[in-house]
């Protein structure tokens, strides 16, 4: 089943585009948009073509805060929404390489190969393979984004396989809150209806720290989060697993 944090993780990574476009909006837009879904489709299509000049317009508002600021002024730019782009993408791309860095097996190594040595040089292709793997979250990658960053994060949520050793129950936990806390952010700032994820205490103790326990609802599910040391949590569907267990 598709955990919480997968789920709201996705959505930010669905709703990244749209978030981009309200930069140069005049008033907040609403979801779903009016009219066909086929026309939207075809203007986030152009929308993308134009990412490039929107952040080149973001870096020089970034440079030109001030009025005093001497040039040619870009576009004007909701500088609100930008804020909001830019913290929630250094959270992102922070978390993505905090997990990556712990979780991420190097790639295989391989020394040198002659024509005439078969193995060596087998070897040496399956280690270009593995450094090339898609799977793999690339720190020096050309283009990072909030988008990426969140894919990545919730294909290891859910992925088994791949160069990675699995999460622990603590980084689940942490990929968890940041996920639920951007996405109230971007639900926000694009005027969607918010998931219920505003955290209600349960008035129970955790039983590995006794911190205390508290659950949060989105789409359906519902997981309980420890806010003491241990930071443990457990969705609705890994209890139920856990009582046809027993």
């Amino acid at each position: 089943m598709t955990s919480t944090a997968h789920t709201d993780l996705t959505h930010i990574a669905d709703r990244w585009t749209d978030l981009r476009e309200l930069l140069e909006a005049q008033t907040p837009r609403t979801w779903p948009p009016a009219g066909r879904m086929s026309d939207h489709q075809r203007d986030l299509d152009d929308a993308l073509d134009g990412i490039e000049v929107v952040d080149q317009q973001a870096a020089a508002e970034r440079a030109e805060r001030t009025a005093l600021a001497p040039g040619v002024r870009p576009a004007p730019l909701r500088v609100p929404i930008l804020d909001t782009i830019t913290e929630l993408e250094g959270e992102l791309l922070a978390l993505a390489d905090e997990i990556a860095g712990s979780i991420q097996r190097p790639a295989f190594t391989a020394r040198s190969a002659s024509p005439a040595d078969e193995i060596a040089r087998s070897v040496a292709m399956m280690s270009a393979r593995d450094a090339a793997d898609p799977r793999r979250w690339k720190f020096n990658m050309a283009v990072r984004n909030g988008a990426l960053a969140a894919r990545w994060l919730a294909d290891r949520i859910e992925a088994t396989d791949g160069p990675f050793r699995p999460l622990s129950d603590n980084q689940h936990a942490r990929i968890g809150q940041v996920a639920a806390a951007a996405r109230r952010r971007i639900d926000r700032a694009l005027g969607e209806p918010e998931a219920d994820t505003d955290p209600t205490p349960l008035g129970q103790t955790c039983r590995a720290c006794e911190g205390g326990l508290t659950y949060t609802r989105t789409d359906g599910d519902f997981t309980i989060w420890c806010q003491g040391e241990c930071g443990a949590s457990w969705t609705g569907a890994n209890l139920l697993r856990g009582l046809n267990v027993a």
